[in-house]
Parts: C-alpha cells; structure tokens; sequence
C-alpha cells in the first residue's frame, strides 16, 4: 500500500509502520507480527502507540520519524535537551498530559500543579517555538495513559 511508511523492524521480523486510513486519512500506527508468530496486524492510533512501553525502540523509531532532531547525534545513554526538561517538570510536579493526534502534538492540564512546575513550564517551555516545544511534550505522560 502506498499509503504506508515503515519505522521500524524488530529482529524477530515484526514490522511496524505508518498508515493513512481512509476515507478520514486517519495516520495511525501497523503492527505486522512475524510469520512464525501469525502475521497478525494490530493497529492503533500514534497517540496510543507512543503511551505502550516508554522505553521500546519502535516507540523511539517513531518518535525520530515524526521529529528529526529527536535522536540525531545522540549516543544511546544520552539525554536529549528535551527530555531533561520533560523530566524536570514531572520531577517539579507536573501534571500536563501530552496528546498526540494525527501527528499534532499538544498538551492539557486539568489539574493545578504546583507553583514550582508551572514557573518551570512558563519559563523554560512556552517560550520556544513549536517544533521545540513540542519535542518535550512528547516526552510527558500520554492522555490515554490516564
């Protein structure tokens, strides 16, 4: 299908890929199991294919895919820029969520949080430009973890 772009292949054979489901042209996450195990294909909306295993290298290979910079340059036991701000608001108390939909990433918040956090976002999130911005909100707790 023309309308697929595989991320990601695990040594066992499974596959995952990006897909426009029509008509809505819906992206949403394939996942083709291997041969031996089936071949079943599962799919998922990206927003709750990037809340399942926070650390598996499909989640990885498709975070790099949306966003470019996210892995460029890095060693494996690297830090990214983004995800050290990521993990210092949630250490300050945070509580956004992020909500990956269609590729727009964004977040809400429905809770106060404390004093420290909010300063924390204001001053070292808000002010960058969305592409930034957005490269740590995806490190937040997904939506449809909740």
């Amino acid at each position: 299908m023309e309308n697929e772009q595989e991320f990601a292949v695990s040594s066992n054979g499974d596959r995952w890929l990006l897909s426009k489901e029509e008509p809505r042209e819906e992206i949403i996450v394939v996942h083709r199991a291997n041969q031996p195990s089936g071949g079943h294909e599962t799919r998922m909306s990206v927003d709750a294919f990037l809340g399942q295993t926070p650390s598996a290298p499909e989640r990885e290979a498709l975070l790099a895919l949306l966003n470019p910079d996210h892995s460029a340059g890095m060693r494996s036991d690297e830090k990214t820029p983004s995800l050290s701000l990521a993990e210092e608001y949630l250490r300050l108390g945070g509580s956004r969520l992020a909500k990956v939909d269609d590729n727009i990433v964004s977040t809400r918040k429905w809770e106060s949080e404390p004093p420290e956090a909010e300063a924390f976002w204001k001053e070292n999130v808000e002010p960058m430009d969305e592409k930034r911005r957005q490269q740590v909100e995806v490190h937040l707790p997904s939506i449809s973890e909740t």
